[in-house]
């Protein structure tokens, strides 16, 4: 391609020219690294100038087969890469505009494309009431009747701080919207939705939601503060049985037992509420130092009508569930999260309607739990790949590798169980969290006899 033809086909910003057709970002002629999705939505960008391109545009384009949550973690990674590369900022743009809530625009006069915008041209966009966000620590300060002391854990949807009730005296968590997603419908909405559906439950085995406050325009939730570990954190922790699977650390048969019947337990509470948790996996799973499961994070969790199986009508959906209430605040419906062919929780653990974005019912926790079984049993994943469409794949079409293969010590009992709650079809799986409760209390009673057989019992932990 000769300079002509190259400049014909690119799009020129200030000290900027990029070619959509190779992908090439150049300023003063020198070329700035860029690539992936910053490069694609750059160019998603350049072909509407001054128009708004919606978040469900980009997703639908780049992230097509993302989840939610992934998405929201991607889209602003890129943004922030595309940001750098173009020395942009996102209090004072330049050359990208956010349109809290809805997308982006690029604001910047533009020469060449299919579409060009010239200075002083850009069209105003409606604007969005704004919604202010946590700052980036709170440490030191105080939040309603709390004072916070220390920021003790954060990830893509919350960060959360250790806090004192001066009210009553007690250590708390309280966990905010990251700043960046804190104008986000989609994450407000889950955000809501973990507070309905959390402080709806009263188990021992759920994390308790004290409160749902909101303090100068910031939502926050006030929980249990919980000392111990993530289920996650301990498979690949210390103190365990050596492993013989080569990808982490299989738990002691009997420590898995005692932690599986908590959890179905929490399940077969939750789902008698009506709540599905959809996003069952050993991150939102909390092991406290006296060994005690807590489900953590409702924030996919969803209504459903009756003791187990029938999906809630969208009326029902956008009720709040069981009387629980938040505080006057921006609100999502349902609809716009849970909307049917979308898939929600995360690809590894998820189940095959949850895959495939069908309705759901209480069965896909029971699937996803089968999947924490597994890893907890073997030390490896049940399903992976090294793309989200390889592990839908694996989640649809292929068995996973034995568990008593993976670890010897693995009672034949307890792989029946495990296989039996990832049978792809809903049906030939358990159909309650009571039913697979009720075999593993049978289990462990028959492993603490020692009646499953020599050499599957493990030695008392010391």
């Amino acid at each position: 391609m000769n300079d002509a033809q190259r400049s014909a086909g690119c799009v020129r910003f200030g000290a900027f020219e990029f070619d959509p057709q190779i992908g090439e970002l150049l300023k003063h002629g020198l070329k700035i690294k860029l690539s992936g999705q910053p490069v694609e939505l750059l160019a998603m960008l350049l072909t509407r100038p001054g128009q708004l391109v919606t978040r469900e545009d980009l997703q639908k384009r780049l992230w097509p087969h993302d989840t939610v949550v992934e998405f929201e973690h991607s889209i602003n990674a890129a943004i922030n890469r595309l940001r750098e590369a173009l020395s942009d900022s996102a209090d004072e743009p330049r050359y990208v505009e956010t349109l809290p809530r809805r997308g982006y625009r690029f604001i910047y006069p533009v020469e060449g494309g299919e579409e060009a915008i010239h200075l002083g041209k850009a069209p105003e966009a409606e604007p969005v009431p704004p919604l202010q966000g946590p700052p980036a620590d709170l440490a030191g300060s105080t939040v309603s009747h709390y004072r916070i002391q220390e920021e003790i854990g954060s990830g893509g949807m919350g960060i959360v701080y250790r806090a004192e009730d001066v009210n009553l005296g007690r250590l708390v968590a309280l966990k905010f919207l990251p700043r960046e997603l804190a104008t986000e419908p989609k994450a407000l909405g889950r955000f809501q939705r973990e507070a309905k559906a959390a402080s709806a439950l009263s188990h021992p085995n759920i994390c308790t939601i004290y409160e749902v406050g909101e303090h100068e325009g910031r939502p926050f939730l006030a929980m249990e503060l919980l000392e111990g570990q993530t289920l996650k954190e301990r498979l690949v922790g210390p103190g365990l049985a050596p492993a013989r699977p080569t990808q982490g650390s299989a738990l002691r048969i009997d420590t898995l037992l005692d932690l599986a019947i908590q959890i179905a337990d929490a399940l077969d509470a939750a789902h008698s509420k009506g709540i599905i948790h959809r996003d069952i996996k050993p991150a939102n799973i909390f092991v406290t130092q006296r060994g005690q499961a807590k489900i953590l994070d409702f924030g996919l969790a969803k209504l459903i009508v009756g003791p187990g199986l029938a999906p809630a009508s969208p009326d029902e959906a956008t009720r709040p569930p069981l009387g629980a209430a938040l505080q006057d605040g921006p609100t999502l419906d349902a609809a716009h999260l849970t909307s049917l062919g979308v898939a929600v929780g995360t690809v590894a653990y998820m189940s095959p309607e949850q895959a495939r974005g069908e309705e759901l019912d209480a069965r896909t926790d029971l699937f996803s739990f089968g999947v924490v079984l597994y890893e907890m049993a073997t030390g490896h994943p049940a399903f992976s790949g090294t793309t989200s469409a390889l592990t839908f794949d694996a989640i649809l079409h292929k068995t996973p590798t034995s568990p008593v293969r993976l670890n010897p010590d693995c009672p034949p009992e307890l792989e029946r169980i495990i296989n039996k709650t990832l049978e792809k079809e809903p049906e030939l799986r358990y159909q309650s969290a009571s039913e697979l409760r009720t075999d593993l209390k049978r289990l462990k009673r028959d492993t603490d006899s020692g009646r499953v057989g020599a050499g599957l019992v493990p030695a008392p932990e010391g």
